[in-house]
């Protein structure tokens, strides 16, 4: 089910795939000369990097191997499915032997739980795009990372893949000098502020002067 959902992300950031066996699906992304590889492959068990580089290079395509942009600029993202997100702690030095290993690929491990994998079952990259922008997902999540949710494995997709382009709402912004009117204002610091703003870099020492005239004025009140 993570595949399919990565599957699409990758398509709806202009990879195509160009071929797939049992485990493993190869993309490629072409912008004029800039070329970039993708691999997605799935781990029923974890490998010692050495084994996955020599799983993935037997079964890639002639046309990835034969292109010098293949080891220099590929992600390999493996899936694995664990029975609870709690088990992460016994897999985590192997886990990130595998994406700390230098060899071939820049190699990400998204590890994901029986409860997750539930979860996600009705979900589409597209829905997932929505979760991560939710402020009220986020906040939990970050209050319990170990609880199994639509938005855990969201953030795990968006944190893992690098190509991934998180999604944003345009707003309305309030302008920078209207803000800082308001906060002085609830400060009562006006005067003060109009001062600041009526005098430049270049006669500091006026603006010396008027600021301790103020606060002279203002104490003795």
């Amino acid at each position: 089910m993570i595949n399919r959902i990565i599957d699409e992300a990758l398509k709806a950031h202009d990879f195509v795939k160009e071929c797939e066996n049992e485990h493993t699906s190869f993309y490629i992304r072409e912008s004029g000369s800039a070329v970039r590889f993708a691999i997605l492959h799935k781990l029923d068990k974890l490998e010692t990097p050495k084994e996955l580089n020599t799983t993935i290079n037997q079964s890639a395509p002639d046309s990835f191997l034969s292109n010098p942009a293949f080891k220099k600029n590929c992600d390999l993202i493996c899936t694995h499915q664990i029975e609870r997100l709690a088990d992460f702690k016994s897999l985590e030095e192997r886990i990130f032997a595998i994406e700390e290993d230098p060899h071939f690929f820049k190699k990400y491990v998204l590890y994901y739980s029986n409860t997750e994998q539930k979860i996600i079952e009705q979900c589409s990259y597209e829905s997932l795009e929505v979760t991560i922008s939710d402020k009220d997902g986020f906040r939990e999540y970050k209050e319990d990372p170990l609880a199994a949710s639509q938005y855990s494995v969201a953030a795990k997709i968006f944190i893992k893949l690098p190509f991934l382009e998180l999604p944003f709402t345009r707003r309305q912004l309030t302008p920078l000098r209207m803000q800082a009117s308001e906060a002085v204002a609830e400060e009562g610091l006006d005067s003060t502020y109009a001062t600041v703003q009526k005098l430049t870099n270049n006669n500091s020492d006026e603006l010396i002067k008027e600021l301790i005239a103020n606060e002279l004025e203002n104490s003795s009140n």
